[in-house]
């Protein structure tokens, strides 16, 4: 289904009073916060540094319920953004960004995602019976594993994209040729249109003790974007020179994967530095279309690479699915688009 971009702003999410939840910045702010500061003592403290009175905040649950009434008091007490200021002022340079971003007149937001269907949910099961299996499958890797891992990472890149309209979005592609990045078409395309500028960090990343390197700015020639909705796969050409060091990630005709097999992500999720996802990495459904996993994604995953056990391109990661109107009672799975599919695509479009 198309995406539609977001009416006009007449007044920053931030600033909405009552807070305005229903703004895709909100949800965004909230998931970010959550994802980074999860423990609830160090959040207490930049509360009340930032002068928020903390008794109207339920501190006793799960984290993103505590940021959900933190961000709505903080609004409420007039102190959200100085809360958001301390936290753009603290040590972790990639989150200071981000908030910098939402904090920006024109946020920084994820590309919206297309409702993808619900696809096959044929022999679900419950999550426990595979966590008992670990009695009985072996998790053991050759430590190969780690290097092909940390060479093919080079080739993924954060995008950033803006639109017609103005809005900036993020997202993550990876390199599959000497010039071409390969992405999803709802972060390159709006209603329809290419975007107006792209960029691709390379090397976006931290080291063990938390400290951001150096990493390495590309444009890109947004009307050379070639896409196709079905599917939600594009590419774009980079108009300089990509880093020397960033591999060529091959796009196979064809790629066996099958439920039960376990899959890897390197992504950019909430638009920060680069994660690999590889635990509690099932494949939980195959068709002639898609793959579905448990490998965690968020916003921001959008056009990552999935990987099978050893480093081959199995899919492109699109978004999720979700079965059940009731969060208590819904199941969710990762998906992405079975990259057999990709390579007919780029076939057909003239890409090479």
């Amino acid at each position: 289904m198309a995406t539609t971009n977001p009416a006009p702003r007449t007044t920053h999410f931030l600033d909405s009073y009552p807070f305005r939840w229903t703004d895709p910045g909100a949800v965004e702010l909230r998931d970010l916060l959550a994802s980074v500061h999860f423990r609830v003592n160090p959040v207490l403290e930049l509360a009340q540094q930032a002068g928020i009175a903390p008794a109207e905040v339920n501190w006793e649950q799960p984290m993103s319920l505590v940021w959900f009434d933190l961000i709505t008091v903080a609004r409420k007490q007039e102190k959200l953004r100085p809360l958001l200021d301390r936290i753009a002022a603290g040590p972790d340079r990639a989150l200071a960004a981000r908030v910098r971003e939402l904090l920006a007149a024109q946020p920084v937001l994820p590309a919206p995602e297309p409702e993808l269907p619900s696809g096959t949910w044929a022999a679900f099961r419950d999550p426990d019976e595979q966590e008992r299996q670990i009695f009985r499958a072996s998790g053991f890797q050759d430590v190969a594993f780690l290097r092909r891992g940390a060479e093919l990472a080079t080739a993924v890149c954060r995008l950033l994209v803006t639109h017609a309209d103005g809005q900036a979005c993020y997202g993550t592609a990876f390199r599959i040729g000497p010039d071409l990045l390969l992405t999803n078409h709802h972060v390159l395309y709006s209603d329809g249109r290419p975007a107006e500028a792209v960029e691709a960090w390379f090397g976006y990343e931290q080291d063990l003790d938390g400290r951001e390197l150096r990493y390495r700015t590309v444009r890109c020639a947004p009307a050379t974007a070639v896409g196709r909705p079905e599917g939600d796969w594009a590419v774009v050409r980079a108009a300089g020179p990509l880093p020397e060091d960033a591999l060529v990630v091959p796009i196979p005709d064809r790629a066996t994967v099958a439920e039960g097999d376990r899959v890897c992500i390197i992504q950019h999720p909430h638009g920060l530095v680069k994660k690999l996802a590889a635990r509690h990495n099932v494949v939980r459904h195959v068709d002639e279309q898609v793959v579905q996993y448990w490998t965690d994604t968020e916003y921001g995953s959008s056009g990552a690479p999935v990987f099978d056990e050893r480093w081959r391109l199995v899919a492109l990661h699109r978004g999720h699915v979700r079965i059940g109107q009731r969060l208590s009672a819904s199941e969710f799975r990762n998906e992405g688009l079975r990259i057999e599919r990709v390579a007919e695509g780029l076939a057909a479009a003239g890409v090479r």
